[in-house]
């Protein structure tokens, strides 16, 4: 009897250091009976290939925007691999930025490439960065992945740094649940929900989320909404973007949830980080089209599938529907840490090479760094700028271990439509 989850090992390709070294780049795949396949390698932990089935649970799809060869991934720019990101400070939400990298260049520091161990079906990959400054400083982390047969992905974050400073680390996200090439067209097609209050504007102003058009704590589609905020001539009307404020604080934390209206493919995350930087990708260039036209007929059609007359979301298979809906007051907040604003470390981008433009998907990175919340007379509909606060004492004596540890679950499913689409046969509905 095959079992339900099998992992396998493959050699990806070889990098060479400036001193002539080389290492082995490895794939590491988890294929499931139910669809779901899952490709990590031990460079940068980053995670390449994330297919999932439709709701015919025939036909399956690579959802997540990566590079598909070595070479590919090493032209990346940071900000485009869905790698496991130390955080280095406040992401920028729009214009565009460059962090260049030696294209194609297969001279790489070695410190990139992770330790790997497997258990059975668990992956553990490590890493232990010295400071090339001072010897003794050295950041470990840790981060393990395991896949189970219900197409559920967990991922647990640990880092230690012996300098008494705190590094938190998380995956940075690019999904398309239509499918890594089905661009604006197939990113519009989702429906959308996040488990979030209030949200980071790109001015740095925090704001409630009932002042967005498109206010997703109740779940919407966004071609639709898109679309009725563009004839309205409302600002912003070309994406989504924010760091959200969430509405979690255990393991478990309902964060976000894509489904794709035409596959059916539908994504939960569930964690325990406190912020999440989400948007339609626009940190990066536009292409050769910003927003889809999306007519009202289309869009109702399209909605039909999901919601039905009051416009309840239908379950997901092996989701979970439990939904933290606490409702606080809107403040302004600050970073605890002055160095988690300072311009020049933001991490941004420029060049996005093939699919990687505006609107071809959806960048999810939960963010782990402490805010102090202050409490402003006057906040209404535009709270103060954000600004940096004085950096809190060190919680431990010198050079005494200061621990970090984060969870990051993806749940995978279908969502059954309430009706089969036109010209479709009944027998092609799932129930």
């Amino acid at each position: 009897m095959s079992s339900p989850v099998r992992l396998t090992v493959e050699d990806f390709g070889t990098l060479t250091d400036e001193q002539g070294h080389r290492v082995a780049v490895q794939k590491f795949t988890w294929q499931t009976a139910a669809g779901l396949k899952l490709c990590v390698l031990n460079l940068d932990a980053a995670i390449i290939e994330l297919c999932a089935p439709d709701r015919s649970w025939s036909s399956s799809a690579n959802v997540l925007l990566a590079a598909d060869s070595l070479d590919e991934y090493l032209q990346l720019d940071p900000t485009l691999a869905c790698a496991a990101h130390f955080e280095q400070g406040w992401p920028m939400l729009t214009r565009n930025g460059l962090r260049q990298n030696a294209a194609g260049c297969r001279t790489v520091d070695l410190n990139r490439v992770w330790h790997s161990f497997v258990d059975e079906t668990r992956l553990h990959l490590s890493l232990v960065h010295k400071s090339p400054t001072t010897h003794h400083r050295s950041t470990f982390a840790t981060v393990t992945i395991c896949v189970e047969a219900s197409n559920v992905v967990r991922i647990q974050y640990q880092t230690c740094c012996t300098s008494g400073g705190l590094y938190r680390l998380a995956h940075r996200l690019l999904f398309n649940l239509a499918g890594h090439d089905a661009g604006a067209a197939g990113a519009f097609e989702h429906v959308l929900q996040l488990n979030a209050d209030s949200y980071v504007d790109e001015r740095r102003n925090l704001r409630a989320a009932g002042e967005n058009f498109t206010d997703l704590r109740i779940a919407q589609h966004l071609g639709l909404s898109l679309y009725k905020a563009r004839n309205e001539g409302l600002e912003g009307a070309d994406g989504v973007r924010g760091i959200y404020s969430l509405n979690n604080a255990t393991q478990d934390g309902f964060a976000v949830r894509l489904i794709h209206t035409g596959s059916g493919r539908a994504m939960e995350m569930y964690c325990d980080f406190p912020w999440m930087h989400f948007s339609t990708l626009d940190h990066l260039p536009a292409g050769e089209r910003t927003i889809v036209p999306f007519y009202p007929r289309e869009g109702i059609r399209r909605v039909s599938l999901v919601f039905d007359l009051e416009k309840l979301i239908l379950s997901i298979v092996d989701g979970s529907e439990e939904e933290a809906s606490s409702q606080e007051e809107p403040q302004a907040i600050e970073p605890s840490e002055s160095e988690d604003i300072k311009e020049d470390r933001q991490e941004m981008s420029t060049y996005a090479p093939g699919r990687f433009v505006k609107n071809d998907g959806f960048l999810i990175h939960p963010l782990a760094c402490p805010f102090r919340a202050k409490a402003q007379e006057n906040i209404g509909t535009d709270a103060g700028d954000i600004q940096p606060s004085p950096s809190p004492p060190n919680p431990c004596p010198a050079q005494a271990p200061v621990p970090f540890i984060g969870h990051v679950t993806l749940k995978f499913g279908i969502c059954k439509p309430l009706s089969p689409e036109p010209n479709e046969p009944p027998s092609a509905t799932v129930h």
